[in-house]
């Protein structure tokens, strides 16, 4: 672990719960990117789900992974 991680862990420990909370929230939003993104993906996966019920092809997969 580098010396800035360290200083960072140890500084962390002052934190609040809630602080804490708030640097997580900033830390997953650098890594992952913005939430925007997220809920687009979700939405984007539920319209492809939707359209895979109404066309049959997700009964499709469920009979072929039951056979399997």
């Amino acid at each position: 672990m580098s010396d800035a991680v360290v200083e960072i862990a140890e500084r962390l420990k002052l934190l609040s719960p809630a602080e804490k909370q708030e640097v997580m929230q900033l830390l997953l939003q650098d890594i992952d990117g913005p939430e925007q993104d997220a809920d687009e993906a979700w939405q984007n996966e539920v319209v492809r789900r939707v359209k895979a019920i109404r066309n049959g092809e997700a009964a499709i997969q469920a009979l072929k992974e039951w056979q399997d």
